[in-house]
Formats: structure tokens, C-alpha cells, sequence
């Protein structure tokens, strides 16, 4: 005998059994946050034994609005980007958003493919880093068809954003290295093309070395914005004008560097110092732990996540500039005489 399976409760099927309305029904399950939380929870208690699931198709075509944004990151295997979703997608639900992730891999043409792909599944609105947001097509092509959105981790005076001072960060950890007694510094950093974030982080850091009147900041590119090249460091670190610290721009880049350099014969700190910057959990675990700039990812993301549902409901975009700070670990040490 087939088994029918039993007719779906209806909005005011729950409403009546919670003895609420219709319309705090369906506050519930698109505006949460605004709900008190004990009705909140009665509603979902009831809905959940009676079966109820709210229909967000039909919902859509009514509204217009899919409830949904979304997020498009260079890579969430580096940790800074899977924090950020995880503060973004936490503000969402909070809201009754659902979130849509893809990942660019630092390559401008995904980016922008991402982009239409989200576009055409009708999100409401989008979170995004990009490589280079003073010259994006990609968020001309936003800015032109009137669609929401937030940069994370991009500053930028044109385009809304949630950051911290790129620069700024940079000063403050030359300054370190300087006050540890480094003249010769040097920052590591990927494809500088694919990441305006690094390229104001090495500007920050020139800046900061010509006001201390310290030696020019050497520049050494690796190809890839996590990993280190042996041969590049061995290269710069030959003769007696080689930096004593090294300042990479992210925290996994400075890991693979600290590797190589010890596979180079190197103690760090002992030979040499090395930063990084982001101010990931691991950092801490190693051994000596990791000097870092430290930026609140996960605020970065929630902070995105509620301008661009302010712009959603209606509101002017902003921008939000997080703080940050120096993680004062073992890897950065007085330089030695």
C-alpha cells in the first residue's frame, strides 16, 4: 500500500496554532531579527512538528526579492576569507538571508563571469573582494545595473567597503620591525596585479621606512600569494645590504617563507626576523608564535553583510574601517649587531 504523504500546513494553519498572526508568521521566517525571541521561538517549534516549511520560490516571485546574496572571495583556503564568510553568512541568516559563495582564485575574468553568474540567479545584492577596485570593470558593470554591494578587505574611495587601513597596518609594523632595530627591511608578497590590498601595504610600509629614515624597502615577488620561492629568497638575501626582516603580507605567505628559510640552514628569529599580516589562530601555534597585523575577519564579513542589507532596505551605502593591531610574537626579534 502506498503511503500519501500528509498536505502541507499552510501560514495560517501555524499562525492559528501559536495563536499569532499571519503576519508574525511571516516576520519569523524572512525579518527574524525583528521578532522577540520567545515568539520566535514558539513559531519555529510549532512549524517544526507540524512540517511547515515557508515557500521561498513563491515567496520570490511575489516579492521580487529572492532573499539571498552574494559572496564572491579570491580562496577560502587561506583562513582569512573563510572567517569573513562566516561573519557575513551569520549577519544573513540573523536576517532570514541565505548567502551564495564562489571563489575567483585571484583571477580577474572569474571574477567577472561570478559576477553575471550571481547576477542571473538574482541575489539581492553582493559582498565581493576584487583585485584591483580602482580599476574594476566589475563593479562598473554593478554600479551600472543598480545592484547592491559591498567590498571586503578593498579599500576605496568610490565604492563602498569593509576593511581595515591597508597602510596604516603596514606603518605600524615597519615602526616594530624599526624599534626592534631593523634598517634593512624587506616585504614578500604575491602578484601585487591581482591584489590592491598588498600593493597599499607595500606603499604603507615605503612610506613608513623613508619617515624613519631607514634603508629603501626591497621588493620580493612570489608567484603565488600563499607560497614561497626559495630561489627568490635566497637571491635576496645574498650580500651585505640583504634585509634582516622580512614582511609578508599575509600570514600563510609568511609561514612558507619561515619554512624555506629554515631549509635554507636560517633560525628565524635568530638569523632573521619574519612577519605577517592578518592575525590567523594558527600563527599562534607555532613555534616561536607569529608577529602578525591582526584584522577582525569575521567582523569584516558581518560589518559588509549589514551595510549592504541596510543599502537593500533602501539605505545609502557606507563604508566601515575596522581596527587592527600588532601581534607582538617570536618570529620578530632585536636585530642582531
Amino acid at each position: 500500500m502506498v503511503s500519501r504523504a500528509s498536505p502541507r500546513f499552510s501560514i495560517i494553519e501555524v499562525a492559528r496554532k501559536a495563536g499569532v498572526s499571519p503576519a508574525t508568521v511571516s516576520r519569523a521566517f524572512n525579518q527574524p531579527d525583528i521578532v522577540h525571541p520567545e515568539t520566535l521561538a514558539h513559531i519555529r517549534a510549532i512549524a517544526k512538528r507540524a512540517g511547515f516549511r515557508p515557500n521561498r520560490v513563491g515567496r520570490s516571485l511575489r516579492s521580487g526579492s529572492t532573499r539571498t546574496i552574494g559572496l564572491i572571495l579570491p580562496t577560502l583556503s587561506n583562513p582569512v576569507f573563510a572567517e569573513c564568510f562566516e561573519g557575513a553568512e551569520r549577519r544573513a541568516r540573523e536576517s532570514g538571508y541565505s548567502v551564495m559563495l564562489t571563489a575567483t582564485g585571484y583571477d580577474p575574468a572569474v571574477e567577472s563571469a561570478a559576477v553575471q553568474g550571481l547576477i542571473d540567479h538574482q541575489v539581492d545584492g553582493l559582498i565581493l573582494t576584487v583585485a584591483d577596485a580602482a580599476r574594476s570593470a566589475t563593479l562598473d558593470d554593478l554600479d551600472s545595473a543598480g545592484m547592491p554591494y559591498v567590498l571586503v578587505y578593498n579599500e576605496s574611495t568610490a565604492h563602498p567597503y569593509a576593511s581595515v587601513d591597508n597602510r596604516a597596518a603596514a606603518i605600524d609594523m615597519v615602526s616594530h620591525l624599526a624599534a626592534l632595530g631593523h634598517r634593512r627591511i624587506a616585504i614578500v608578497t604575491g602578484p601585487l596585479t591581482a591584489s590592491d590590498r598588498a600593493r597599499r601595504r607595500l606603499m604603507g610600509a615605503r612610506a613608513c621606512a623613508k619617515k624613519l629614515d631607514l634603508e629603501p624597502i626591497q621588493h620580493i615577488a612570489m608567484s603565488s600569494h600563499t607560497g614561497s620561492d626559495a630561489e627568490a629568497l635566497k637571491t635576496a638575501l645574498r650580500g651585505k645590504q640583504a634585509p634582516t626582516a622580512l614582511f609578508c603580507s599575509n600570514d600563510l605567505l609568511a609561514t612558507a617563507v619561515i619554512a624555506d628559510l629554515v631549509a635554507l640552514g636560517l633560525s628565524v628569529p635568530g638569523d632573521i626576523s619574519v612577519c605577517g599580516f592578518d592575525g590567523m589562530r594558527f600563527g599562534a601555534l607555532l613555534t616561536p608564535p607569529l608577529t602578525t597585523v591582526a584584522q577582525p575577519s569575521d567582523g569584516i564579513g558581518l560589518a559588509a553583510c549589514s551595510n549592504l542589507l541596510a543599502q537593500i532596505h533602501g539605505q545609502p551605502p557606507q563604508s566601515d574601517r575596522l581596527p587592527h593591531c600588532i601581534v607582538v610574537g617570536g618570529t620578530a626579534a632585536p636585530v642582531r649587531r
